[in-house]
């Protein structure tokens, strides 16, 4: 049986690959790194921070980064998932220099991106394994290799294909001529040069020289459609595509020897391998991988739904690699992130903790950073995407949405309490007069509920008398001067020394005060408030309220 025969889309040599995906011509130290998802669901947060690694190393080094989409399973690919993958880097900044982008285009000279569209590639380079002897044929069906499993369990011995258990490894040539010529579907399988439970040592750029078994297995490279399996696949297209550094989860370290195995077999230099930990989190008193099924913050469209800045995230996703950056972070507050000089050597070996509060903390130190304009913009933006009704309330009043949004973002003690845009429309709703009317309702139980109740001829006297033009320091004067006139102490201080003599303090006028016009009993400061409101919607409000009572 001829090699011909068993890979018929083979149209090269592999001399003739070698020729037309030559060495890149890049500076001497440069990295070629490559983020290579299955299109078979949403992005996981796991897949973000391996391409953010792998994109920064061959960013820092004057290297090239690029997307290749591994669909070879055809059964599992969700339709616009690759679409998903594609706008998810540049959603998040860390688009690649090559591979398939939106609307169909195309970048760069070591294509096809899309592993399915490389499968001539990929049988050129099995017709030379099996030429060498290196591969064979099998046609073992699915009951037999069952057969061979349960064999092997009885036995309690190592499940596989290997030794006396490759069936087909050893066939003589005319049984296997015999059984394609009856039609029997095959794999080509890799005919492992090891003949012991022997070891291993292979270097790691991440966890330095790694002791492994060595792989005895001959594990399949086609399958029977004759597409490759990941095994084959990344092996020929890292070497055809000169990736240097194949950074990816620490998941792949059991399948690191049979792949250093097949470059040695084909003659090629093996890329540097990284394996990195996972992301993890707590669940109860134990670690666990965040998992797509329990976890939403598993999937990066979480992030986008709730609102976190993209910049938050990505610096949170580096600390997260490297524990050094945040030390980095203090010697360069308002560099980008991704300037960060990340050493692959001295990341983190063990799981990669997530820490929502981290998360939160990091994004409302960004936020709490930025101006007026640059909030309404992100807010905007997100309100379009996620929470149309809220949009069409920062479209109606953009001057009066950026104003309130301006709230505290000005001082020397600016509030850093927003930690992604899906808090905000819980939080200034009540400043817009349709959303208020909703929460009217509940601003009248809050009131009710105070202790000691305003009386309504203060709220009458403050709604007359309130001057927007006031400063801070003349309207605290003038609010205390009112409620000193209904029963209510200047301070705290005040009040204790003498409750008898006092309805209440400054702070509970206060608080009567932003339940009227907000609906909620903690709000930002209450002076910029009513600034921003205007002198008719908080006279409006107050009115409304005198009423009540």
């Amino acid at each position: 049986m001829t090699p011909e025969i068993l890979t018929p889309h083979a149209d090269r040599t592999p001399e003739e690959l070698e020729a037309a995906y030559p060495a890149r011509d890049l500076p001497a130290g440069a990295a070629v790194t490559r983020f290579g998802p299955s299109p078979t669901g949403f992005v996981h947060i796991g897949g973000l921070y391996t391409a953010l690694i792998s994109r920064r190393l061959a960013r820092q080094t004057g290297g090239v980064f690029f997307l290749r989409i591994e669909d070879t399973d055809k059964k599992r690919e969700v339709a616009g998932a690759e679409d998903l993958i594609i706008s998810s880097l540049h959603d998040w900044g860390l688009e690649a220099d090559e591979g398939n982008f939106a609307h169909g285009e195309v970048r760069g000279s070591h294509g096809p991106y899309r592993q399915s569209e490389r499968k001539a590639i990929y049988q050129s380079v099995v017709r030379r394994l099996l030429e060498q002897g290196h591969a064979y044929p099998c046609f073992a069906s699915a009951e037999e290799l069952q057969a061979l499993r349960e064999q092997q369990q009885a036995l309690k011995i190592p499940p596989g294909y290997y030794g006396k258990w490759a069936i087909w490894r050893d066939k003589d040539p005319a049984e296997a001529e015999a059984a394609l010529a009856a039609g029997k579907p095959f794999v080509i399988r890799l005919r492992s040069p090891a003949s012991g439970p022997d070891k291993v040592t292979l270097p790691d750029v991440v966890r330095g020289d790694l002791v492994l078994d060595t792989n005895r297995q001959d594990a399949v490279l086609l399958k029977a459609d004759g597409m490759p399996t990941y095994h084959l696949a990344h092996v020929v297209d890292d070497h055809l595509m000169r990736t240097t550094h194949v950074i990816r989860g620490h998941e792949w370290l059991s399948s690191y020897p049979l792949h250093a195995q097949i470059f040695d077999l084909l003659g090629w230099e093996r890329p540097h391998f990284a394996h990195i930990s996972p992301i993890e989190k707590m669940d109860g008193s134990s670690r666990r991988k965040l998992s797509k099924r329990k976890d939403p913050e598993a999937s990066v469209e979480y992030y986008l739904e709730q609102g976190y800045p993209r910049d938050a995230v990505i610096e949170y996703l580096i600390n997260l690699a490297d524990g050094r950056f945040e030390d980095w972070r203090k010697e360069n507050p308002a560099a980008d992130a991704l300037t960060y000089p990340l050493e692959l050597d001295r990341m983190n070996r063990s799981g990669a903790l997530f820490d929502g509060d981290k998360l939160d903390s990091i994004s409302r130190e960004l936020i709490g950073s930025m101006d007026d304009a640059a909030v309404y913009a992100a807010v905007s933006d997100w309100a379009h995407r996620h929470d149309p009704a809220f949009a069409l309330l920062l479209d109606a009043e953009p001057a009066y949405s950026t104003a309130i949004l301006g709230i505290e973002r000005h001082g020397e003690r600016v509030r850093k309490d927003i930690a992604h845009w899906a808090q905000v429309p819980a939080d200034i709703s009540c400043f817009f007069d349709p959303a208020y009317g909703v929460l009217e309702p509940q601003a009248r139980e809050l009131l009710a509920s105070l202790e000691p109740a305003p009386p309504a001829a203060l709220l009458a006297e403050i709604a007359a008398g309130y001057d927007p033009a006031l400063s801070r320091d003349e309207w605290l004067e003038w609010l205390r001067a009112i409620g000193e006139r209904h029963g209510y102490a200047q301070s705290m201080k005040i009040y204790k020394a003498d409750k008898e003599a006092w309805r209440g303090h400054f702070g509970d006028m206060a608080a009567a005060l932003r339940i009227v016009l907000t609906a909620r009993r903690n709000t930002p400061d209450l002076c910029e408030i009513m600034q921003v409101m205007g002198a008719d919607r908080v006279r409006s409000r107050i009115e409304a309220a005198a009423g009540w009572l």
